[in-house]
């Protein structure tokens, strides 16, 4: 290879050529981008990884599409993956509602102290990252949803801002820390009052733009919470709620707004990123429509259903809305791009991921969120591990077409065995777990009803009880679903209209008598009239039983094992091709 000699350079055109030098280093100090007028020039990109109604789900059990899903130490495996790709800076995990409440024994029998430890763990920073040792914490977010209220409000307070006052469990962090995240809700007042439960709103910056995150929480709380625990608190207007905190924070210069929304709808699945158009229906659309202009996104659960569609909002510009299933097996992974100048959302997407066991970041579950489920597993072991009972066949919620379900006949004939009353009613729903085939256990009995809610004996007429089975299809909340019963049958008509679709009960092979009084066991939310069940309330109390759990353990224990299949012909269309008597 050729080489050319370096030339001596005579001593006045040094003199000069420094000149130049110079000249053009100043020229470059204002000309130069740096990294800083990179970003000012071009969008700032953040991601918020949005997990919904996570029900202290900590173990494994939930399947997705045939396959294995969820758990902590999965779910974790994914997030903390996704966070490393990120960055810790400009990633926030975002909670839209029923962290807790309706949980497995795992979490429900610790209070759901270790769900909240569970995400506790990436704002500390005690999250696995792939070869490397870094551990900086994450920011996290989250409002309520209606299970948060399964408990009265001030073991909710406990359970958000920490401590062990009126508990009496194994703390695994003690005293118990609480949320190390803001829990927010711009539409829960304290009753006859303008002061919120919680704060509204918080502000987050990213990268030099701020944006505001706004909670709410289905107006239906009150209507399908246990009354007494919602007594004291008001659920106001989703969408009215949420756009008075924007009007403030426009105020402030502020117009990126992210929402995260209690209420839900369903939508057809897909793989990959938002599509420009779905089939999304349900409450959420009506209350996204309603929202500011300036809403660029809204993080929905409470459906436990997949949602990735862009809604357009009161201006007409499109919201991006995300639900990601339920119980630790999915998240949303919402891209967002952020303009410097005009310090607003100007792109957003999303991808709804599925935490699969068998696969991806399956294959390598966090260790230290396995070690936090191994430490509850040891401490809850003793109380869910004792045989109580077998089946020859799974006990399912699954209706038939009639819409009656295996599992709810045992629920209710429990209840009617153990209160001695003439009937037993329960609302569809409340159960929360199927049993499999073989053996139950306590814990089995804690999973598929988790609410720990005191049995009632009621007292109703015939009459009441006839307009209590009508009103299931006049009722604004969750009309398709019908009540589940012990004691008694009857026929309804579809083709008659919704207030008068009960055509036939029956009681001891006779028609009920519609002037004649029956005892009724159900469960105190039903009693005081939750889920819409208005009439409930018109009947008598006269008795108090044990808590729901306790009377199925006890019922379980009581009947003969294995449990063979049971025949149906509680509930009847009238179409079901079975004869009215």
């Amino acid at each position: 290879m050729q080489r050319y000699p370096i030339m001596p350079v005579p001593p006045h055109h040094t003199l000069r050529i420094a000149g130049i030098l110079a000249i053009l280093y100043l020229i470059s100090f204002f000309f130069i981008p740096t990294a800083a007028d990179d970003q000012a020039f071009g969008p700032v990109k953040f991601h918020i990884l949005a997990v919904n109604d996570f029900h202290g789900q900590l173990g494994p059990g939930q399947k997705m599409n045939g396959s294995p899903a969820g758990s902590i130490p999965v779910l974790a495996g994914y997030l903390s993956d996704a966070i490393d790709t990120y960055g810790t800076n400009t990633t926030i995990i975002a909670l839209p509602g029923d962290m807790t409440g309706a949980s497995p024994a795992e979490s429900n029998l610790l209070l759901d102290e270790p769900a909240i430890l569970f995400m506790n763990r990436f704002v500390t920073g005690d999250w696995k990252k792939p070869d490397t040792t870094e551990t900086t914490g994450v920011r996290v977010i989250g409002t309520l949803g209606n299970h948060e209220f399964d408990r009265n409000l001030s073991e909710l307070q406990r359970l958000i801002n920490g401590g062990n006052d009126g508990t009496n469990i194994t703390h695994l962090v003690d005293p118990y820390p609480g949320a190390l995240w803001p829990v927010i809700a711009a539409n829960i007042f304290w009753n006859g009052t303008d002061n919120l439960f919680l704060e509204p709103y918080v502000i987050e910056d990213i990268e030099g733009v701020p944006v505001a995150f706004i909670g709410a929480v289905t107006e239906l709380t009150g209507e399908i919470s246990e009354p007494g625990n919602v007594e004291q608190v008001a659920f106001t207007d989703e969408a009215d709620a949420i756009n008075a905190q924007v009007k403030v924070l426009q105020e402030q210069g502020i117009h990126a707004f992210v929402v995260l929304l209690h209420e839900g709808g369903s939508q057809t699945p897909y793989d990959g990123p938002t599509q420009e158009t779905g089939d999304l229906s349900g409450r959420v659309t009506s209350i996204v429509m309603r929202l500011d202009e300036d809403v660029d996104v809204v993080l929905s659960a409470h459906s436990h259903q997949f949602t990735n569609q862009y809604v357009p909002n009161a201006g007409g510009k499109p919201t991006l809305v995300t639900q990601a299933y339920s119980y630790s097996s999915a998240y949303a992974d919402v891209t967002l791009e952020l303009d410097p100048e005009m310090k607003d959302i100007v792109n957003k997407t999303a991808t709804i991921v599925t935490a699969y066991a068998d696969q991806g970041a399956g294959f390598t579950p966090d260790e230290n969120s396995q070690e936090l489920l191994d430490a509850v597993n040891s401490t809850i072991a003793p109380l869910i591990s004792e045989v109580i009972a077998t089946t020859d066949i799974p006990l399912t919620r699954n209706p038939d077409e009639n819409g009656e379900s295996l599992l709810y006949d045992i629920a209710t004939d429990a209840f009617r065995w153990d209160m001695k009353t003439n009937i037993s009613i329960l609302n569809i729903g409340y159960l929360r777990a199927d049993i499999d085939a073989g053996e139950i256990t306590t814990g089995d009995a804690y999973s598929v009803m988790p609410f720990h809610d005191q049995i009632y004996s009621v007292q109703m007429t015939g009459q009441q009880i006839k307009d209590l089975l009508n009103q299931q299809w006049t009722r604004t909340v969750k009309p398709d679903h019908l009540l589940q019963i012990s004691g008694f049958s009857y026929f309804y008509d579809e083709s008659r209209d919704p207030s008068d679709r009960v055509v036939n009960i029956t009681i001891d092979g006779e028609e009920m008598d519609m002037n004649a009084y029956y005892t009724v066991a159900t469960i105190d939310f039903l009693a005081h009239g939750g889920d819409g069940y208005t009439i409930m309330k018109e009947g008598t109390l006269v008795g108090y039983g044990a808590l729901d759990v306790d009377e199925f353990i006890a019922y379980l224990t009581y009947i003969p094992s294995p449990i063979h299949e049971q025949t149906g012909g509680r509930i009847n269309r009238v179409d079901s091709g079975i004869e009215q008597e």
